[in-house]
């Protein structure tokens, strides 16, 4: 009778175990989705409503074609993301769903590049366990499962790194780096100042180890990352007052009301360091939809794994560097992209959502201190706990998580919209129900509404107080019979129950109307 050797055994183990990691991470990702969250976050239908806009109407809601940097608030949001879900929206159409398949879809495929990646540094069992504490990691099931722009950035760059990472064994790679690292400047603005130190560190290290090899490859992987910078050097420019803005009908370079780039100040590095430190110590950055109660948002079990991983990163960079002058190590090349974010935290005051780049390297580090562990009862109890935290904030995330976030994602909103557009044409608006959710729920034009908003504090960072038939300015003591009110749960009812209006509840909306 035929027996299968034990290094086929351990590779059908291994096969077996990434389809099994990879499966619960599309669960997680997947499962309920659009729904859970329920609701839209601001950003979040911003964006998606000027994508919707550019597909339809062929401009955002500011008038421009094809800006390489939204102008929505006046300071601007990443365009990335309204990129992506366009093609969505046109198969699935306009809603939850559609416009956070992209963040979803991104969200899975980095799973599979830091499994590539670890195993590419550390071996085939640290790469599956990396995939698998990514897999049930808080941070990155929440954020893979809505829409906001900065998220695509952790997937961008690892798929990047990965890429760098064979680039040094076979140029060609360089070309997909360099076009992954130019696409994650288009996700988060923080990656324009963060991705030129990765990459001089990164070159930097090759050329003192004897690695960096000019060729063609490499040459042309840095042309398409300068075309890929281009326009956004220029909408630097524009924005630094060096020149004007630029408008065509195919691209346009757009000048903020307010441009952010004051924000970056070594002035208050300790500050900002300290307050890193405490989001990770506390596991929160007190914004509901970045942590979950009682998990945190890496899970502290993973926050102590990732502290012990990197003194045993650290150490066995050195005992394998120590004995051999300019010696190359691939292990340096995670240790950059795990350095340059922790450190560019101390020049902004961070919260999860703007130094999300650091966690992935965080997790991969978890890694490494898991598999570290030689004594099998620890190691045994310690995937005990991984199984026992996995159901169990399966079944809170899939339930009470839902509830809590319910107020900040403006959930019954759309629900109340529908009501109160069917008892009146004039609907009225409480100052705590941002305009972007009603441009994302009512899909209003984009002509339209440029032709009829009125804003306040323009033309700073600014607020739409009145546009098509909707309107945040009225007198809640005289209310208008003939128009309808959505109201928030922070507003006193009674002037409108004396006046004789039926009040119909959705969650914390109340809906006024005659």
């Amino acid at each position: 009778m035929n027996t299968i050797k034990v290094p086929e055994k351990r590779k059908i183990y291994k096969i077996i175990l990434f389809f099994f990691f990879l499966g619960i991470g599309a669960f997680f990702r997947f499962h309920n989705f659009g729904n859970v969250p329920a609701g839209v976050n601001q950003d979040e239908a911003f964006g998606a409503y000027e994508a919707y806009s550019l597909m339809y109407y062929g401009i955002d809601s500011a008038g421009y074609h094809n800006p390489v940097y939204l102008a929505t608030w006046g300071s601007g949001m990443s365009v990335l993301n309204s990129w992506l879900m366009m093609p969505f929206i046109k198969l699935f159409g306009f809603n939850t769903f559609s416009i956070r398949l992209p963040q979803a879809i991104l969200g899975t495929i980095s799973l599979c590049f830091v499994f590539l990646f670890t195993r590419k540094i550390y071996g085939d069992w640290t790469g599956l366990t990396a995939l698998g504490l990514l897999a049930v990691c808080p941070w990155h099931i929440l954020m893979s499962r809505w829409g906001l722009d900065c998220n695509l950035a952790p997937g961008l760059m690892i798929i990047a790194s990965y890429f760098f990472l064979l680039g040094i064994e076979n140029e060609k790679y360089f070309i997909l780096s360099a076009f992954f690292y130019g696409l994650s400047l288009y996700a988060y603005a923080t990656l324009w100042t963060i991705i030129p130190v990765i990459l001089v560190c990164k070159l930097l290290y090759l050329i003192f180890t004897g690695k960096f090899h000019f060729s063609v490859s490499m040459a042309a992987g840095a042309l398409i990352l300068l075309i890929m910078a281009m326009p956004l050097i220029l909408f630097v420019s524009v924005n630094l007052g060096f020149l004007e803005e630029i408008k065509t009908s195919w691209i346009s370079i757009p000048r903020l009301y307010y441009f952010r780039a004051g924000e970056i100040s070594l002035r208050n590095f300790p500050e900002n360091i300290g307050n890193l430190l405490s989001i990770l110590i506390h596991q929160s950055d007190n914004f509901p939809w970045n942590s979950a109660d009682g998990y945190g948002f890496l899970g502290y079990m993973t926050l102590v794994l990732s502290c012990f991983g990197l003194s045993v990163f650290l150490l066995d960079i050195y005992r394998e560097t120590r004995n051999s002058e300019k010696k190359y190590n691939r292990k340096s090349i995670l240790l950059i992209n795990f350095l340059v974010p922790f450190f560019f935290s101390g020049l902004i005051h961070v919260n999860i959502n703007r130094i999300n780049i650091l966690f992935i390297p965080m997790v991969i580090l978890a890694s490494i201190g898991f598999r570290k562990i030689q004594n099998r009862i620890l190691t045994a109890g310690l995937i005990l706990y991984f199984v026992w935290f996995t159901i169990s904030f399966a079944n809170y995330y899939f339930s009470e998580f839902n509830r809590q976030v319910n107020y900040d994602f403006n959930t019954g909103l759309d629900q109340a919209l529908e009501m109160a557009a069917a008892k009146s044409d004039k609907i009225y608006l409480s100052s705590d129900i941002s305009y972007p959710h009603i441009l994302f729920y009512q899909k209003i034009p984009v002509n339209d509404f440029r032709e009829s908003v009125t804003y306040i504090y323009y033309p700073t960072a600014y607020e739409a107080v009145s546009f098509s038939n909707y309107s945040y300015i009225f007198d809640p003591e005289n209310p208008d019979p003939n128009c309808s009110y959505i109201i928030g749960d922070d507003t006193d009812m009674r002037p409108f129950e004396e006046n004789g209006f039926v009040i119909n509840n959705y969650r914390r909306f109340r809906v006024a109307h005659r």
